[in-house]
Parts: C-alpha cells; structure tokens; sequence
C-alpha cells in the first residue's frame, strides 16, 4: 500500500445548548477509497485465506513486531493488532472474519473484518492516550479464546468493546445493549461519542437498531457477559436485513460510497473517543462466572 500522507480533521462539540463550542483537532491518516476497494471488494472464500490477507493487511499499515501476533486456539486464529497509549486503559475494536453462510460472506463480516486494519491506520498518525486493540476473531470460540487468555492486569484495563459488523450495505446504525436496567455511564459516552461524530460528518442522527436474525455471531456477547461496556456498528436496516448470511452476501452487495463513509465515520468516531474519560471497573474477574444477557 503506498504512503499516505497526513491529513487534519476538525471537528465541533457542542456539550450543550447555553455553553460556547468546543473545538477539537483530530490527526489521523486517511486511506483513499480507490485503495479500499480493492481490498474490501477481493473476499477470500477460505478461512485460511481471509487471515492471510488480514495478516498481509495489517502489515502494509505497519502494524508489526510485539504489537502484532497471531493466537492460536484449538479451533482455530484470532489475530491481535495493538496500538499502545499513554495509559494502559484499553478500548477493544473487534470484528470476526470467517466465512458463514450461503453466500460469500462480505458482509457478514468480511466488510466488519477488513476495517480494523484501517482504523489502525488513522489512529497511527499521533501518540494516542488510550490503548487500542484491534482484534479479528475467529467466530465466537475466537471471542472465548481471547477472553481466557487476558491476566487479570490486562481485564482490568480493558474499559470499552466496539464491534463492527455488516458495513457498506445501508446507513450506520448501531445498537447498545446495557448491562444493567439503564445504560451506564460508558455506554451512555461511547452513544453520545457516535453521534457527535455523525453530526461531523453531517450524517442525521444515527439510529439505534437492534439486530435481527442476521446476526449469527456476536463479539459483544462473552464482554458484556463480564459486564464490560459495549458498542456494535453496523448498517442493516428493515430493507437490507435479507442480505448478511444469504446468497445475497456477495462483494457487490458493499456499497463503495456506504462503506466509506462508515470508515470516515469511525475515524471521527475513534479520535474523538480517544479523548474521553472512559473508566469503568467490570464487576467480575476473568475467572468468575457470570450470568448472560441475550
């Protein structure tokens, strides 16, 4: 992939209608559509494959060395690709990149997959106060596997989940399930964060949707399971919702612009969360068991 030069983003806050705007300035490195079309629109058919040319594409955006490794479980690869912060606290990118169903499999989740790469990306260009880990797992024993291999130091740390999946098909959408009867307090930045960053990008107020029987793997489960705050992106509405999973699951069902625009929106999404106070302590430890929400 060829060096991409830096580029500036300015975004507005307005915490609230009697106070004065806020103005932040964002550093992050674009990747220019043509470029990601290439690779988004190319989807391998073979698990095998598909983390071969995630692993080639976290190379080309240098994520490489300590802060890059392959985990090994005994079904299958999730691949870890770490930015390191200032702090240790820790907010975790997650998608899975095996192919499922009848079709190809490019939106759910090859278009979730190959954004984690690029998000990287964009957060390379200035020292970051939070630590990000980009994580592509393999289907829901992927997500196990990475929760059993965390020390207690590293749970902790980790303070907010983001999923992205089946993206590039309608409007960005997300959905927060909270842990308790109202969302807490990072749920409720990790919402408000999102849609500050729609109101950059001049998007309309994102809506909540709940995902349908499209979802066959969800990488927020075995989080909020521990209680651990969660996000999920991603852009099936009412009229779309027969594509993840089916025959219609192809490369061309991502939409080029659509799919873009969920990127420019996580950019302004991501830098911005980068900013916040996101501290929340999960009520158990890896090793105590504890009972799930659906």
């Amino acid at each position: 992939m060829r060096a991409l030069a830096l580029f500036l983003i300015l975004a507005t806050t307005v915490t609230n209608a009697a106070q004065q705007q806020q103005r932040y300035i964002f550093f992050v490195r674009p990747i220019q559509q043509k470029d990601m079309d290439a690779v988004i629109h190319h989807v391998p058919q073979q698990d095998s494959l598909r983390l071969t040319q995630l692993k080639q594409t976290f190379k080309d955006v240098q994520c490489k060395g300590d802060n890059f490794r392959e985990q090994l479980f005994a079904t299958g690869r999730n691949l870890l690709c770490t930015l390191p912060g200032s702090s240790t606290d820790t907010v975790v990118f997650v998608a899975h990149y095996e192919h499922d169903g009848r079709g190809l499999s490019a939106v759910d989740n090859w278009s979730g997959a190959m954004m984690l790469p690029f998000l990287y990306y964009a957060l390379t260009a200035t020292p970051r106060k939070h630590t990000f880990l980009f994580a592509e797992f393999d289907g829901e024993e992927g997500s196990k596997a990475y929760m059993r291999s965390l020390s207690k130091a590293q749970f902790r740390a980790l303070k907010a989940v983001v999923a992205v999946d089946a993206l590039g098909v309608g409007t960005p959408s997300f959905y927060v399930r909270p842990n308790g009867l109202y969302p807490s307090p990072v749920e409720q930045v990790l919402e408000s964060t999102l849609q500050l960053a729609a109101i950059d990008r001049n998007i309309l107020a994102l809506r909540q949707e709940i995902p349908g029987g499209w979802m066959k793997v969800d990488d927020t489960q075995q989080f909020r399971y521990k209680n651990i705050p969660t996000l999920l992106i991603h852009s099936v509405t009412h009229d779309v919702h027969d594509i993840p999973g089916t025959e219609k699951d192809t490369a061309e069902a991502v939409n080029a612009d659509r799919y873009y625009a969920a990127y420019q929106l996580l950019c302004y999404f991501v830098a911005e969360l980068d900013l916040k106070t996101i501290d929340a302590v999960p009520n158990t430890s890896p090793s105590t068991p504890s009972r799930g929400r659906r």
